[in-house]
């Protein structure tokens, strides 16, 4: 089972995103695959993780990753109502926060900054601030906990760069865990537009697909990119 889910795993996360992916096409009758498949998802990428056999060589730090992947599951969960909207924001809140944690334990804030960092901080801000203009008259109360959670994917982005710091860590970084932040956040401005301003204004037929993919390829290579930090971080 254990060399099953490792050779297959990636390959049955991959299956499971384009069955689901394509159960919105066919639509609401299709709901109930949708949400199967939905939040099959991150167990998968969690069973995945968690059998990889230099998993059980790391430090406890790994418990981060795992929890931050059981964040996401939460959250895919909760935001299939909308009524559990800021309990499924406050769910990738726990994503963020302890990938921040992982990726500091990679290469901390304290430590030297790549000559990307400041060029992409300010990027993320005038990104944020971007957001914050052309959705807060529409976001109502809820302008506040959507501030501190696009603050901290942006956070999160950004340790994603400051772990390449670590020359273990520097390819992995710049080929997963970064452009994973990238696709994270795309899917999560997309969500915010069509939630406060597309589907009340000037609906999109099948934007779900939109957000779904980029979160679906987001997770993906942020997960791929723990696994081969895993292993090199684990070599001798």
């Amino acid at each position: 089972m254990k060399l099953m889910i490792q050779k297959w795993g990636i390959t049955l996360y991959i299956l499971l995103l384009t069955v689901h992916l394509y159960a919105q096409i066919l639509g609401n009758t299709f709901s109930t695959l949708q949400f199967i498949t939905k939040v099959l998802l991150l167990p998968i990428l969690i069973v995945f993780l968690m059998m990889q056999d230099d998993f059980s060589k790391a430090s406890k730090v790994k418990w981060f990753l795992i929890i931050a992947l059981f964040g996401s599951f939460m959250g895919d969960v909760l935001l299939t109502s909308e009524k559990y909207f800021i309990a499924g924001m406050l769910a990738f809140m726990t994503t963020h926060v302890f990938n921040i944690l992982y990726f500091n334990k990679v290469n901390g804030i304290g430590q030297a900054k790549s000559k990307k960092f400041l060029g992409i901080f300010i990027l993320l801000a005038v990104f944020c601030v971007f957001i914050f203009l052309q959705l807060k008259g529409a976001m109502g109360a809820l302008i506040y906990p959507i501030l501190v959670y696009m603050i901290l994917i942006c956070f999160s982005a950004l340790m994603a760069i400051q772990a390449g710091g670590n020359t273990k860590a520097a390819l992995i970084s710049k080929l997963f865990w970064f452009p994973g932040m990238l696709f994270f956040i795309t899917s999560d401005t997309v969500l915010a537009f069509n939630k406060f301003s597309w589907s009340l204004h000037s609906p999109i037929k099948n934007i779900g697909l939109v957000t779904m993919l980029t979160y679906g390829i987001a997770q993906l290579l942020l997960v791929k990119g723990f696994q081969l930090y895993l292993k090199v971080s684990t070599d001798k």
